[in-house]
């Protein structure tokens, strides 16, 4: 009798919740597209308020990669918390991608009520919990894997947090679009629609160019990169323990390798982190135990082709690999199914491919010899990564002589690093076919950072039973990646940039 008696306190609670994710979604989309009208503002606050926007755009498509879930009735085994996260944020920005670079095809008149008119429905139907469920599943139980970090940890995350932004670039004290264009992919090998989506993704800041120019710039930094560093910590996570993925994050972006590379190779930045999205999608795929997960294979397909149209043929390689390695026992239903799923990106993907074709592909051996002088170079820049040679050699024994007991006290999983490893392999002969940036770059400073952890991570997990010890040896490697950072120089840079200075 009780469950059915009329009951007002869910409506109360539905009430609350409405005004209170009403407001903040208000406050971050209008904060920022509106402030600027009214007063001059510095370039730090430039920043800031740019930095709030993509916020609000980030929250945005995570909630539309989580309502995707919901209508596909995707559910699927994850290693991390983070793991969600990563694949809807993804999912998310690609569907959004697609939906405004249609609108940019419309006249300019009409985008501004579509632009407005988007934001306020998905803003009515976001904020309205359609489900009871939606009340308790808050931003932070998203986020409870940081919940159970110690103090180390969050002092890392911190530290990395603060190399994050005072990591910007300098960017080119020019306003005109096409240069900015220009200046974020010299190669020409973004295909139309993505620059549509930033046209649309950015239409408040259009009349005002300066603002405009900066937002295109940031969104690469904070959105592209930032995804990239997201991953990069989902993919660690599948092999190592929470304590050293963080530390590979900050090894990561602390060198200096990063940061220069940002200032003169700033248009490679997308398809050199496609690698790293290729790999983890196609382990997360395997991993999911679920053929709705083919969604996730058509989406990366769809991205990649995106970013460089020579990447499509990936996609089909990824999913060959997958077929093989997972699809093997299953039956031909299962297997119809998970290509079914994948053809929502894989379909776009190809019409895209073939109306953009051009053969520009031929085997060039020489290239491969750069790219280990490139390798040479951020080994020689940062000190912690010279511990990649030696775990280069522990994943070979590993991988050679897997019965040994070496390889169970290391807690890696050989199988999966197989995989990994098979799938560079593949990235590698790839890349000298195809005039891409694919293995160069952020792609040599990931996976150098990946085999720099794998000697670090067999110790501390032989020393966990004596805290005292086990911190100590973390904190060393702390001091080891901060004393080559060279922080000052990114504060310095990062200071010309909100003082005007060329």
């Amino acid at each position: 009798m009780e469950t059915l008696a009329k009951n007002s306190s869910i409506i109360k609670l539905k009430s609350k919740f409405f005004l209170y994710r009403a407001f903040i979604y208000a406050s971050f989309l209008l904060v920022p597209t509106w402030l600027p009208k009214l007063f001059p503002l510095t370039p730090l606050l430039q920043i800031i308020l740019i930095l709030f926007y993509i916020l609000f755009i980030a929250s945005q498509w995570f909630l539309l990669g989580k309502e995707i879930d919901h209508r596909f009735k995707i559910y699927y085994k994850v290693n991390s918390s983070i793991d969600r996260i990563s694949y809807r944020l993804v999912t998310g920005k690609t569907a959004m991608l697609l939906y405004f670079a249609v609108l940019e095809l419309l006249p300019k008149d009409i985008i501004k009520h579509f632009y407005w008119g988007t934001w306020v429905v998905l803003g009515l139907f976001y904020s309205w919990p359609t489900r009871g469920k939606i009340i308790e599943d808050t931003i932070s139980m998203q986020l409870i894997e940081f919940k159970f970090l110690d103090a180390f940890e969050k002092t890392v995350l911190g530290i990395i947090l603060l190399f994050f932004l005072f990591s910007i670039p300098k960017f080119p004290m020019i306003e005109d679009i096409e240069a900015i264009k220009l200046f974020l992919d010299p190669s020409e090998k973004i295909h139309q629609i993505y620059w549509n989506f930033l046209s649309v993704n950015y239409f408040p800041f259009q009349k005002l160019p300066q603002l405009y120019k900066l937002s295109w710039c940031l969104h690469f930094y904070f959105v592209e990169l930032g995804s990239f560093l997201l991953i990069f910590y989902t993919f660690l996570r599948l092999f190592i323990s929470r304590r050293t993925a963080i530390l590979g994050v900050f090894a990561l972006i602390s060198s200096w390798s990063f940061p220069k590379i940002l200032g003169i190779q700033v248009g490679y930045l997308l398809s050199s982190t496609f690698s790293l999205l290729w790999i983890w999608s196609t382990l997360w795929c395997i991993h999911s135990s679920t053929y709705r997960s083919g969604l996730f294979i058509g989406v990366t397909t769809l991205w990649g082709t995106i970013v460089n149209r020579d990447l499509f043929i990936l996609g089909l390689i990824q999913l060959a690999f997958i077929y093989i390695f997972s699809l093997r026992d299953k039956t031909f239903w299962f297997k119809r199914q998970i290509f079914k799923y994948a053809s929502f990106g894989l379909i776009p993907a190809l019409i895209i491919f073939i109306s953009s074709f051009e053969w520009t592909y031929h085997f060039t051996l020489g290239r491969s010899f750069s790219i280990l002088e490139e390798a040479v170079k951020y080994i020689n820049q940062k000190a912690f990564f010279s511990l990649s040679i030696i775990g280069l050699g522990l994943l070979i024994i590993a991988i050679a002589k897997s019965h040994i007991p070496f390889t169970k006290q290391w807690g890696v999983e050989i199988d999966r690093m197989k995989k990994s490893i098979g799938m560079i392999l593949i990235l590698c002969f790839y890349q000298l076919w195809t005039q891409t940036a694919l293995m160069e770059t952020f792609s040599l400073l990931w996976i150098i950072t990946f085999l720099s952890l794998l000697p670090l991570e067999w110790p501390l997990i032989l020393i966990r039973s004596n805290r005292s010890r086990y911190n100590l040896v973390y904190m060393i490697y702390i001091l080891i990646c901060l004393l080559d950072s060279h922080f000052e120089g990114r504060v310095k840079i990062f200071l010309d940039i909100i003082t005007h200075k060329n």
